[in-house]
């Protein structure tokens, strides 16, 4: 994708493929070509929250698990924009460099996107400086809100960040981390099983928020004349959908996608060009 998709909500194809060429780290930064797809290694559809955790235990609050039954979530996930390596097409993962000085001007142009626009629920960012300069550049009235989670963080790369593809491409090691990252990790890198772990707990911990949040949940015990039963029959259509920011990198955006869209892989998940949004629909 090239930048003139900037903007541009993502659209998904299924059984999309790639050449190992297509997937360059400047466009896709966790670019790996998975054959045997490591997203398998978790559950393909989006971690459930168990009403029996999210509901209080005392038999004291009978109802405390229908009143706390999981809101309609939109995640907006923002990309961060240029740094000079994706300029230059080498795997950043966990460095932390700033963005090019002329991407906050470009940024800033973007805060009338619609998707960057009306209210929020919750603000993450990764804590790293590309991500933070992003969110300051194109959505300032934010930050104050943010929170800045490392487990939002790209993968790291270990020895290989600052190395493009053709720099690698002969390090036998590098061929099989490609073949199977699952099974093989980068030198000084962190394991496919840790990134796809700290990604899954920060999903379930946002959902389990979000099933205990009392925003979009209305109290059936109403001050309008209606008795609880007509309130309840009203809950559903009264209920609000919870906005989250999510300012972060390429590879944790195709996760994302891979964990809560049907038939979508990491391998086949296509990452937003950097400085735009994907957004994700969850009910």
């Amino acid at each position: 994708m090239d930048d003139q998709e900037q903007g541009k909500r993502i659209k998904l194809e299924k059984g999309q493929t790639a050449s190992l060429a297509e997937l360059d780290p400047a466009q896709l930064t966790s670019s790996i070509p998975i054959e045997s797809d490591p997203a398998q290694i978790m559950s393909n559809s989006l971690v459930e929250i168990d009403a029996a955790k999210t509901a209080s235990s005392s038999p004291a609050e009978p109802d405390k698990a229908s009143a706390t039954s999981l809101c309609p979530l939109e995640l907006v996930l923002l990309r961060h924009g240029h740094t000079q390596w994706n300029k230059e097409r080498r795997y950043l993962g966990s460095s932390d460099l700033p963005l090019l000085p002329e991407e906050r001007d470009r940024l800033a142009a973007h805060r009338e996107l619609s998707e960057l626009t009306g209210d929020f629920w919750r603000v993450y960012c990764s804590d790293l400086l590309r991500c933070r300069e992003t969110l300051a550049a194109a959505a300032p009235s934010l930050e104050a809100r943010a929170v800045y989670d490392s487990r939002l963080r790209e993968m790291s790369f270990g020895e290989w960040e600052g190395c493009n593809y053709e720099q690698l491409s002969d390090n036998p090691l590098y061929r099989s981390w490609i073949d199977d990252p699952a099974a093989v990790t980068p030198p000084g890198g962190e394991a496919w099983t840790a990134f796809a772990a700290r990604l899954q707990q920060f999903l379930t911990d946002l959902l389990q928020e979000a099933g205990l949040s009392t925003i979009c949940c209305p109290d059936p015990q109403r001050e309008d004349g209606q008795t609880s039963s007509q309130a309840a029959v009203l809950q559903q259509n009264e209920r609000q959908k919870l906005r989250v920011l999510i300012v972060t990198h390429g590879g944790v955006i195709r996760h994302l996608l891979a964990k809560t869209q049907p038939g979508v892989t990491f391998r086949t998940a296509i990452a937003p060009p950097p400085g735009t949004a994907a957004v994700i629909q969850l009910q």
